[in-house]
């Protein structure tokens, strides 16, 4: 009777098994986490027009697009992470890519390559102040992001500007009379081995380090 018994089960398992393993190759049958197995592809700035799209139908997407937004849509993209610069769009501002004269200049569209022009249009917009705050800000900025290249007194004698081998000395030569749209292009841009720091300040900080500059080009400090 006990052989019997365990005749049938070994029997009911071998059929199971293979029952199992058998059949259409669309059913895969059940899955636990089947977005773990079937995730989708993440795409940035993603507009998801409606609830009846593949993003909005898949789990576990669906609640998240169908719950709290209004007409189904909603635009796949990160918030900025906190304290990074905003990239101001000169044109959207102003309607033109050229800059001119009669422009804030908080912003511009003129190409990296046009320093000479940047020179002799780009007027400082930040008024110094008669208290001198305005001035510190800028040497607190210029010894955060320039004196490592250049030096605390703008001589080229920084640590990092030892290893670059060129650094200018703003009180000598040419350097000295370089007017502030130049100083603040190059700042934007970088020049040389110079990298851009339009990423790390923003327009309105790059005009403090210029009036701050400027004073070392005097020899002050």
């Amino acid at each position: 009777m006990m052989q019997k018994i365990f005749n049938l089960l070994a029997v009911g398992t071998v059929s199971l098994a293979m029952f199992a393993c058998s059949g259409s190759n669309q059913k895969t049958g059940l899955e636990y986490g089947p977005q773990m197995y079937h995730s989708l592809a993440y795409e940035a700035l993603v507009m998801i027009t409606d609830s009846t799209d593949t993003y909005a139908n898949a789990m576990p997407f669906n609640d998240y697009y169908q719950n709290g937004k209004p007409n189904g849509r909603h635009l796949n993209m990160r918030q900025p992470v906190a304290g990074t610069v905003k990239r101001q769009n000169f044109s959207s501002v102003t309607g033109t890519p050229l800059a001119s004269e009669d422009q804030p200049l908080f912003m511009y569209d003129l190409h990296k390559d046009s320093v000479d022009l940047a020179g002799r249009i780009l007027k400082n917009p930040v008024p110094l102040d008669s208290a001198g705050v305005l001035l510190e800000e800028g040497k607190h900025l210029y010894l955060g992001f320039c004196a490592p290249c250049h030096g605390n007194a703008g001589a080229g004698d920084g640590k990092v500007g030892a290893m670059y081998k060129g650094v200018p000395n703003y009180s000598t030569g040419r350097y000295k009379t370089l007017p502030e749209g130049h100083i603040f292009h190059v700042i934007t841009h970088g020049k040389g081995r110079m990298w851009s720091h339009k990423s790390q300040l923003s327009s309105e900080e790059r005009w403090k380090v210029v009036h701050y500059v400027q004073k070392l080009q005097k020899g002050e400090s």
